[in-house]
C-alpha cells in the first residue's frame, strides 16, 4: 500500500499546501530582516526627538520642544556614534532635527516641526503614484540604484512585481497623508506628534522587509525569465 502524497490535488483541484506553514515561514523571514536592519532599535531611536518635542512643547511651549528636541537628538547622536553606527547617517538625523526646530522657531508653531515630514509623504505619495501608470514603478528603479535588479531590459514577470511593490510603498504613503495632513491643519500638535511616529519609522521597516522577501522569492523566476 502506498503512501498518499501531500502534494496532490485537494477535491477541489488544488495541491494540499501547508498555507499555514508557509506563512509562518515567511513571517519569521520579514522578522529576521528587521532584525538585520536594525528595525526595532532605529524605530525607537526616531521616537526620542519627537517625544522630547511632544513633551516640552505641552509643558511650556514652542521654544522648550525645540530646546527639549535638540537636547535629545544630540544624546541620541552621542550614543549611536558610541554603539559604532555611521557618522554620515547620525549627522544626517541631527540635521534634520535641527531644520525641523528651526521651522518652529521661525513660524512660532508647534505642528511646524512635523511640516517637512507631512511634506515628504506627500512627494512620496505623489511619485510612487505617478510611477504606477509608467513601465518604471519607483520600487525596480530604487532595486537598480541599490543593485538588487541587474542591468537590462525588464521583463512582463519583473513589471508585474515591481507594480505589486511600488502599490503597497503608495498605499503606506497615502494612509501617512491621509493620516498626518487634517491633523497639521487641524493643529493638533498632540495627535500629530503620535502619528508621525506610529506611521513614520516602523512603517518603513516593515515595508523594507516585506518587499526584500518578495524580491527575493521571486530570483527563481527571474532566472528563467533571462534565460
Amino acid at each position: 500500500m502506498s503512501l498518499a502524497r501531500t502534494d496532490e490535488p485537494s477535491s477541489t483541484g488544488r495541491p494540499d499546501v501547508d498555507h499555514a506553514g508557509r506563512t509562518s515561514s515567511a513571517a519569521a523571514q520579514i522578522l529576521a530582516k528587521i532584525k538585520q536592519l536594525n528595525g526595532f532599535q532605529r524605530s525607537l531611536d526616531a521616537f526620542a526627538p519627537a517625544v522630547a518635542f511632544l513633551l516640552g512643547y505641552q509643558l511650556a511651549g514652542a521654544d522648550a520642544g525645540i530646546a527639549a528636541a535638540i537636547i535629545a537628538a544630540a544624546v541620541l547622536a552621542l550614543v549611536r556614534l558610541v554603539r559604532g553606527d555611521s557618522v554620515k547617517v547620525v549627522t544626517a538625523s541631527m540635521i534634520a532635527v535641527l531644520i525641523h526646530s528651526l521651522i518652529v522657531q521661525l513660524t512660532g508653531e508647534g505642528r511646524d516641526f512635523f511640516l517637512t515630514t507631512v511634506i515628504r509623504y506627500v512627494a512620496l505619495a505623489v511619485v510612487f503614484g505617478i510611477s504606477l501608470v509608467g513601465r518604471r514603478p519607483t520600487s525596480w528603479w530604487i532595486c537598480r540604484k541599490a543593485g538588487f535588479e541587474p542591468a537590462g531590459e525588464m521583463t512582463a514577470n519583473r513589471l508585474r512585481l515591481h507594480r505589486r511593490i511600488t502599490g503597497m510603498w503608495f498605499a503606506n504613503w497615502l494612509v501617512h497623508v491621509l493620516v498626518l495632513v487634517p491633523l497639521y491643519l487641524a493643529n493638533n500638535v498632540a495627535a500629530l506628534s503620535l502619528a508621525a511616529m506610529l506611521l513614520g519609522k516602523p512603517a518603513a521597516v516593515v515595508l523594507a522587509a516585506v518587499s526584500w522577501l518578495r524580491i527575493q522569492q521571486s530570483r527563481p523566476q527571474h532566472t528563467s525569465d533571462t534565460q
